[in-house]
């Protein structure tokens, strides 16, 4: 007997999986039970409204709304009209917002009602308030938007086909940009495939299980569990946002949805483990943990296999630029103090040291880490230059690929293991709390506050191996300033996990022979 050929584009994973397990429940969104015939068809009839409204392929569509029932019908809509979806956080800073928004050009965005808030973003300053929550959808073409029921009430059973191929761009992720300006990461349906279809394999991933996610869906994370339920008619589980970072809710809900795979930042792990009710609990359904975004510290493994002894533990790595890439499982004797690998290279990726960083020691090589494979993206929207700068122009001998991405990671390859290990960063780039953060763009947000003349930013490492934020800045002697204020500015301008933990002042900022700020004088402060 044959296996079935899996579908290559995003959205035909839920129309194949819809015509096996149309009646299972596909989305659980807090008291609300989505089934696959219900996603299907409520997504096929938002994607033909669009559709008559002059959505086409290749554009783009911003999700400016949480992880929710609605989101994720308005994402499959998008793809099925052949369009690309673009995930922004309603709680990032109204410029951000605005940035994104210009950067990308959405013909609609699909929002839901944030109160005034959302009202003051001026691209969207059209808007009018929505009774109820209910989501909202604009042309930002005519400027006129429609109501979510009134945008389902279609009825189309059927759309033509879009003409759309797996190297098709599928969405776009802004992450930090060193310029201040976020970067539009552009995936296709190939890309995003090449993962989902891995980790159902490898996780072994079934219609039995209840997947929970809490990242965003402007997270990377985020396409494990809506591809994966899409793919194999799992159930994915809506974790609610105001409960993530509250460790006795979560817990709570975590025992009461069955969770049975749950995949996370390894900075919620570190919450989760500081929670009592979960180190003491018992966790019967979870029998898949994944982490990914961060260092996975070996001491926080050691404490989640008493918690769930039978779970397996995966420790994924990959920039936002290329998905996952690497993967190790856990074994059950790890040592807690030895770091924790990024594993060996997934199957539809290659990977290779660049040969002008190597470091060879005793047993392992050190360098900086190229990337190449189907899970690549296909650059930075609207950024030929930057594309241009974050890939190898040839190369290296020895590779079968010919695009290698510079992911800026320094790691050490075991050969004989065939394992690597992240090392650290050669810029000035890190990971907090999952998100790739430029410490340059804190730096320049800083700069716009009239009263400092000078900011620099460095990231330090906690005794948890936890990445803080710690920012210097010097202030203008004639201009007041406080801690405080300092930190509504960045509010105004800035992200939650890119706030600084700390603000130092500094009488004069330290330099380097070259003039340059020095940024190790400044770490042996912190």
């Amino acid at each position: 007997m044959r296996a079935r050929k899996e579908p290559a584009l995003l959205h035909q994973f839920l129309v194949e999986t819809s015509r096996t397990h149309g009646r299972a429940v596909a989305i659980l969104d807090d008291d609300r039970a989505t089934t696959f015939d219900q996603l299907v068809e409520q997504a096929i009839s938002l994607a033909a409204t669009l559709a008559e409204r002059g959505l086409g392929k290749g554009d783009r569509v911003a999700l400016l709304m949480p992880k929710s029932t609605e989101a994720i019908i308005s994402l499959f809509a998008t793809l099925l009209v052949g369009g690309i979806y673009v995930p922004l956080e309603p709680r990032w800073p109204a410029e951000r917002i605005e940035s994104s928004l210009a950067d990308c050009t959405p013909r609609f965005v699909v929002m839901q009602d944030q109160g005034n808030r959302t009202h003051r973003i001026h691209a969207l300053s059209s808007i009018v308030e929505v009774p109820g929550g209910s989501p909202l959808i604009v042309d930002m073409l005519t400027r006129q938007s429609l109501l979510w029921q009134e945008a389902l009430a279609g009825g189309c059973s059927r759309l033509a086909d879009t003409g759309i191929a797996p190297e098709d761009p599928a969405l776009i992720l802004f992450t930090s940009g060193s310029t201040g300006r976020p970067k539009g990461v552009t995936l296709s349906h190939k890309a995003v495939a090449a993962f989902v279809q891995w980790s159902a394999q490898e996780c072994a991933i079934t219609a039995h299980d209840r997947l929970g996610c809490p990242s965003s869906l402007n997270f990377d994370l985020s396409t494990f569990d809506i591809f994966n339920m899409a793919l194999r008619g799992a159930t994915c589980v809506i974790v609610p946002e105001q409960i993530v970072w509250l460790p006795r809710f979560l817990v709570q809900f975590m025992r009461a949805q069955r969770i049975t795979a749950w995949y996370c930042v390894p900075s919620m792990l570190s919450v989760l483990l500081a929670e009592r009710a979960f180190v003491q609990g018992r966790f019967p359904d979870l029998r898949l943990a994944i982490f990914a975004g961060e260092v996975l510290p070996g001491r926080d493994v050691a404490r989640l296999r008493t918690v769930v002894p039978g779970a397996a533990v995966y420790n994924f790595y990959g920039p936002t630029e290329t998905n996952v890439v690497t993967w190790y499982r856990v074994p059950e004797e790890f040592a807690p103090d030895r770091p924790v690998p990024i594993g060996s290279a997934c199957p539809y990726a290659e990977l290779m040291l660049d040969p002008e960083s190597v470091e060879a020691g005793e047993e392992e090589v050190t360098g900086d880490l190229l990337v190449a494979g189907d899970s690549l993206m296909l650059g930075y929207w609207n950024r030929p230059g930057e594309t241009g700068k974050a890939f190898v122009d040839s190369a290296p001998d020895g590779a079968s690929c010919k695009r290698f991405y510079r992911t800026g990671d320094r790691v050490s390859l075991d050969a004989a293991a065939g394992r690597y290990t992240f090392v650290g960063r050669k810029d000035r780039q890190v990971k907090r709390l999952g998100y790739r953060v430029e410490l340059g763009e804190i730096e320049n947000a800083l700069r716009t506050h009239a009263g400092i003349l000078e900011s620099a930013v460095i990231a330090v490492q906690d005794r948890d191996a936890r990445t803080r934020i710690v920012a210097f800045v010097h202030a203008d002697p004639l201009v007041p300033v406080s801690v405080a204020e300092i930190r509504t500015h960045c509010t105004q301008r800035l992200p939650a996990y890119m706030m600084p933990d700390q603000i130092s002042f500094v009488s004069a900022m330290p330099k380097s022979s070259r003039g340059k700020t020095d940024y190790a004088a400044l770490a042996a402060m912190a």
